[in-house]
């Protein structure tokens, strides 16, 4: 098997310490320098898949550490920290983006341990029980191939509620994996693995559709009819029969294609804009209403959006996150909710996750709502026995 690397860059020998014992707990070997005039030396050699990079490095500073990274056309997955202002450490990131390189993540110090832990499991596709001392192998495409033919993905749902109402609007539609011997794991464990291969992912899709669609029929026999949100693979959207393919299995259990939302990436949408609009644009003639998922990048992005037929654009927590602290970010979320309503489009916050955020959501006339602090992710049975208990008395929040 081949080594996994990480090397570490930072004058501050606690944090490499901290870092290399948790990748250590992981099986991934780990390297640490406090020198930024030994970084390119010590990168060439080792070739790392991962770099953990502090920003404010005496000698080199982390701008001319990515600068040397983007001159050797670097590969690996880099991970700025520092204890600047986010706003500082989120322009690096973009910088180092622009010069081609892969921009993990950042970390701001101090480094949360549990942070760096996620990363490197994200990363390498390892299993979060490997990092107490159990071997663990990746997951691979025979093991989800292998997955699908047991009917081992099972489908959780989180509630959706309208501000307006307070009432359920919708289920959001979460699959997840019964491992028989890991037990459940969460999509971040197994969809990226999918994602790489265009047969797989088609398979998982049209099967999580296809799960979805038969619990939304149960839940109509239970005199439950709700909006059904479904994430849509940006790789489906390279088949132009898509469509069909999707009107098919809602037809199988009666489903209304009007109550049906399929969340598309703003990265997906904007792959190819004209192959992307002839299919958005059939979905749409179908009734299917159509969500656009990971916004972020500001106006620019949704004004390039505002042609295509989207409904809805779902906003997660980072596009509220700091609002209680900081008038700025305050500023420039309210003013982003304002646009989406400008353009026509309902606005959806995910992660919602005190009582402040779904407050200053409120106010800012937020449409739709949902994280775990209103309604955990559950699978179909108790989804469907928690829902008249929201609906009758609806509290918005557990208090």
């Amino acid at each position: 098997m081949e080594m996994k690397r990480v090397l570490i860059i930072d004058d501050d020998p606690r944090i490499g310490r901290i870092i290399k014992r948790v990748a250590t707990k992981l099986q991934i070997d780990a390297s640490v320098i406090d020198d930024s005039q030994l970084f390119e030396s010590k990168y060439l050699t080792y070739q790392p898949d991962v770099i953990f990079m502090d920003l404010l490095m005496p000698g080199l500073d982390g701008v001319e550490l990515l600068r040397t990274l983007a001159d050797n056309n670097s590969t690996a997955s880099v991970v700025l920290m520092s204890g600047v202002e986010k706003s500082v450490i989120g322009t690096a990131s973009k910088m180092g983006k622009s010069m081609g390189l892969n921009m993990s993540d950042t970390l701001n110090k101090p480094i949360c341990i549990d942070s760096v832990e996620t990363l490197l499991i994200k990363h390498f596709h390892l299993e979060k029980n490997q990092s107490r001392g159990q071997t663990t192998t990746a997951i691979t495409d025979a093991d989800l191939r292998s997955a699908l033919d047991r009917e081992e993905l099972v489908v959780h749902y989180q509630p959706q509620f309208r501000m307006d109402t307070g009432k359920i609007r919708g289920a959001a539609a979460l699959v997840r994996w019964n491992h028989p011997e890991h037990g459940m794991l969460d999509s971040e464990r197994f969809l990226p693995i999918a994602e790489e291969n265009q047969e797989l992912i088609e398979l998982l899709t049209y099967k999580i559709l296809e799960i979805a669609a038969r619990d939304d029929k149960r839940r109509r026999e239970n005199n439950i009819e709700l909006m059904l949100s479904v994430n849509l693979s940006t790789k489906l959207l390279r088949d132009l029969d898509l469509p069909d393919k999707i009107l098919r299995i809602l037809a199988l259990y009666q489903v209304d294609p009007s109550r049906l939302i399929l969340e598309v990436s703003e990265k997906g949408a904007m792959e190819n804009p004209s192959q992307t609009m002839d299919i958005l644009t059939r979905l749409r003639l179908k009734n299917i209403r159509l969500s656009l998922d990971d916004v972020g990048r500001g106006f620019s992005s949704l004004l390039q959006i505002y042609g295509m037929p989207f409904n809805e654009i779902r906003a997660g927590k980072a596009l509220f996150m700091g609002t209680a602290n900081h008038k700025e970010a305050a500023e420039t979320s309210r003013v982003r909710i304002g646009l989406g309503h400008s353009l026509g489009l309902d606005v959806v916050a995910e992660g919602v996750a005190d009582e402040h955020t779904y407050d200053w959501l409120q106010s800012m006339g937020c449409d739709v709502c949902q994280g775990d602090f209103l309604g955990a992710p559950a699978d179909a049975t108790t989804f469907i026995n928690s829902i008249d208990k929201h609906n009758s008395g609806f509290q918005p929040i557990s208090r």
